[in-house]
C-alpha cells in the first residue's frame, strides 16, 4: 500500500489550455470502427486512483464493476460513467469492455463553450447529488458512439482543432444532461431550485475544504453572513454549513486511510488539522469508528 493515492494528470497543450484527451480501454478489443491509432489509455485503471481533471467513461459494451468513493457501480451494457477531479475510483473489469474514455479539464470546458453552463450544472458533476452512471438505450448508445467516433477523428488529426474538439465536448455533456433530465425529471426540478450561492458554497468547499475549515472564510469570500449562509445551506441542502464541510474532510480522510498507509497523525496534518486526537475523536463521532478501526473494516470488507 502505497503512501499517496496517485494523481493523474493531463498535460498542456502549446497554447497552455489543458489538452482534451481520448483513449481506449485497456482491456478492449479494436472493432472496425474504431481506429488503430486510437491509443489505450496509459493509465492503471485497476489501481485505486484520482485525477486532476474530469473524466467520462462511454461504456458500449463490457461487463464489472466501477468503484467511486466507496461506491460500486455495476457495468453491464451501455452507460456513461463521469468522474469528477478528486474522486478515487478504479475499474474492474470481468470480460472486455469497449468504448472510450474522454479526459479533460475544466480550462478546457470552459475556454471552448464560454456561453454554456458550468460543470457544476450538470446533474452527473454537481457536488452534493452526484449521479455517476447514466444507462444509455440503443438509440442513444448509437448517437453518443457518433459524436465520440468524429471527435476520434479529429482528435488523431495531424492537426486537431481544439475549438472542435471542444464544441464537442459540450454536445456531448448538453445531451447527457438531457436524456438525464427525461430519466429523473422530479430529481432536477428539486435540483435547479437550489439557489446560486448554495451551488458556489458546494464548489468552494469541493476546492478549499483541506485548507479552509471555518464556514466564516466561505461567507467572506461569498460576501454574506456566516448565519445568512447556514440558514440557507440547511434549508436547501438538509445540513448544517459546518457539518458539510467536516463531511468533505472526513471523506477524505477516508480514501487516505483505506488507499494508503499513512498514519492517523499524517492524515490529520494533511488535511490540515493541528490536533491528531481531535481529528480521531470527530472521525469516531461522524463513522462510529476510530481512523484505524476504520481502516481495518474496509480494507477487510471491500478491497
Amino acid at each position: 500500500m502505497p503512501d499517496a493515492i496517485p494523481v493523474h494528470s493531463l498535460p498542456k497543450s502549446q497554447s497552455q489550455v489543458p489538452a482534451l484527451k481520448i483513449y481506449r480501454f485497456k482491456n478492449s478489443d479494436v472493432p472496425s470502427q474504431i481506429p488503430e491509432a486510437l491509443p489505450i489509455t496509459p493509465l492503471p485503471t485497476d489501481t485505486p486512483h484520482r485525477h486532476t481533471y474530469y473524466e467520462i467513461l462511454f461504456i458500449e459494451e463490457g461487463q464489472g464493476f466501477h468503484e467511486i468513493d466507496f461506491h460500486s457501480y455495476t457495468m453491464q451494457g451501455t452507460g456513461m460513467h463521469f468522474v469528477t477531479p478528486g474522486q478515487v475510483h478504479l475499474l474492474t473489469f470481468a470480460a472486455p469492455c469497449q468504448g472510450f474514455i474522454v479526459a479533460f479539464s475544466e480550462d478546457f470546458y470552459t475556454f471552448y463553450n464560454p456561453g454554456s453552463p458550468s460543470l457544476s450544472n450538470f446533474p452527473f458533476f454537481q457536488v452534493n447529488k452526484r449521479q455517476p452512471v447514466l444507462k444509455l438505450s440503443p438509440a442513444e448508445r448509437h448517437y453518443f458512439h457518433n459524436i465520440l467516433e468524429n471527435m476520434v477523428e479529429d482528435h488523431l488529426g495531424n492537426e486537431p482543432d481544439q475549438n472542435m474538439l471542444g464544441q464537442y465536448l459540450g454536445l456531448l455533456l448538453q445531451k447527457c444532461a438531457i436524456i438525464n433530465q427525461k430519466v429523473s425529471h422530479a430529481h432536477l426540478q428539486s435540483a435547479s431550485s437550489v439557489p446560486e450561492i448554495v451551488g458556489r458554497f458546494q464548489e468552494l468547499v469541493e476546492k478549499n475544504f483541506r485548507e479552509m475549515h471555518e464556514v466564516q472564510q466561505y461567507a467572506t469570500i461569498l460576501n454574506v453572513s456566516p448565519d445568512y449562509l447556514g440558514k440557507t445551506v440547511k434549508r436547501f441542502l438538509g445540513v448544517q454549513t459546518q457539518e458539510y464541510i467536516l463531511d468533505k474532510l472526513l471523506l477524505e480522510a477516508k480514501r487516505l486511510l483505506v488507499f494508503t498507509n499513512l498514519s492517523s497523525k499524517e492524515i490529520a496534518y494533511h488535511i490540515h488539522i493541528d490536533d491528531p486526537s481531535y481529528f480521531g475523536r470527530i472521525f469516531k463521532r461522524k463513522s462510529g469508528l476510530t481512523p484505524n478501526e476504520y481502516r481495518e473494516h474496509v480494507r477487510k470488507s471491500t478491497i
